[in-house]
């Protein structure tokens, strides 16, 4: 009972401790300015946040480690929140209500039996609670220096990313998922409608027989059978790309086994042993970039040798096939000629038959008389003579025929008038 009364003692100069340094706080907040006030309040709040922070990060440490050790810490929470409420208020209710409290702790029930947890089983578990309970309430107890914190920040921050890693791949899954419902349900509605406008126009536009106003059982069962057939065949070929594309997973699935049984079997020297292989793999491919590049060089060589040989093999070829063509021009003029040369020989054979015919005509032929040409002469100017007169004649009996027949109808005209009349 002593020892009870002396920390009850103790804990009330504990809490009468925090009601002075309030009651303190608050007559140098009056003595204090406007900005240092209001750079006082931003401080508090940034350290209630980096409290706050802290106490969800040992919240989550602890239900990680042990769920059983926040048993009657909401309970213990609620009764500070309700002390310092009641510090604030009135500092005088406070501490009568603290002494009403150790009154009550007095009586049997104290705080660490109030945060004791229902089951009475572990003992152990009770002791843990009151320790934590008296820690968050009256201050004491072990306290948690800055590497602990960035390890316990550390392992939370790990924690919230792998669950992040998990959320993300399971809405990149969900959302795979929901598109490929969409991708189906947009294939549905696209072979929906195709059905329908096939099927409008086989069978109620086509299919209607307008003698028996309506559809033949025979069109019915015809555009069902070929739409079965269509939909057996998209099936098979959708049973076949599933096929296939569970192979492949199946292989993938394998090769991420094998991947994951190596690296598990893995060991520092096969690492060592990797760096030397691949040490030497960058050797052997050093040289064989050096022998590449002697081969890039050789082969640039004898590219622009072949360059120069493909000119000049150009230039003999077109040589070559202009001299072709002009042996054919030649062969065709050689042709030509042979059959002009045919035809100048039947020419020369016919002028020299012409020829011989014109020597005997020649040797024959006798020079006719001056006088008996210019008589001749004479008699042919005559002769010309006469037929253009006989012409002039000829032309003015024309033009008197003409006129007399003009005249003879004018008098059939004047004859023909009086009848009329």
């Amino acid at each position: 009972m002593a020892q009870l009364h002396a920390t009850q003692r103790s804990s009330v100069s504990q809490y009468s401790q925090p009601s002075r340094s309030i009651s303190h706080g608050i007559n140098e907040a009056y003595e204090l300015t406007d900005e240092e006030l209001i750079q006082l309040v931003n401080d508090s709040k940034f350290q209630v946040k980096v409290l706050s922070i802290e106490n969800e990060i040992l919240e989550k440490a602890i239900l990680r480690l042990d769920a059983s050790l926040m048993a009657g810490v909401s309970q213990a929470i609620e009764l500070a929140a309700k002390l310092h409420s009641s510090t604030s208020l009135n500092v005088g209710s406070f501490t009568r209500s603290q002494i009403s409290r150790f009154a009550l702790a007095e009586s049997g029930t104290s705080p660490s039996r109030m945060l004791m947890s229902p089951s009475k089983g572990s003992t152990r578990r009770v002791d843990s609670s009151a320790k934590l309970g008296g820690t968050i309430i009256f201050g004491t107890g072990p306290r948690i220096n800055v590497l602990e914190r960035s390890e316990l920040v550390s392992t939370e921050m790990e924690i919230v990313v792998k669950n992040l890693d998990r959320a993300r791949r399971n809405a990149a899954k969900k959302q795979a998922l929901l598109k490929a419902q969409l991708e189906e349900v947009g294939v549905r509605v696209s072979d929906i409608e195709r059905a329908e406008k096939m099927f409008k126009e086989d069978v109620i536009v086509q299919g209607w027989d307008k003698i028996a106003q309506r559809i033949p059982a025979e069109i019915w069962i015809r555009f069902m059978t070929e739409w079965v057939k269509i939909c057996d065949s998209q099936i098979g070929k959708l049973r076949l790309r599933t096929s296939t594309l569970n192979t492949q997973h199946s292989k993938l699935k394998g090769q991420i086994r094998v991947k994951a049984e190596l690296s598990e079997s893995l060991r520092p020297v096969d690492f060592e042993k990797l760096k030397i292989e691949n040490s030497e793999s960058e050797k052997i491919i050093e040289q064989k970039l050096q022998q590449l590049g002697e081969l890039k060089k050789m082969t640039g060589d004898a590219n622009l040798n072949l360059t120069i040989h493909k000119k000049s093999m150009m230039a003999q070829n077109a040589y070559l096939t202009s001299i072709l063509k002009s042996i054919k021009q030649k062969e065709l003029q050689t042709i030509q000629l042979d059959k002009e040369r045919d035809i100048i020989a039947v020419q020369a054979d016919s002028l020299a038959v012409k020829l011989d015919e014109v020597r005997k005509v020649r040797g024959t032929y006798e020079v006719p008389d001056v006088m008996d040409y210019v008589l001749v002469k004479a008699e042919v100017t005559d002769l010309k003579n006469g037929i253009k007169m006989l012409e002039n004649r000829l032309r003015i009996q024309q033009i008197a025929l003409a006129s007399i027949h003009r005249k003879i109808q004018k008098q059939t005209m004047l004859i023909n008038e009086p009848e009329k009349k």
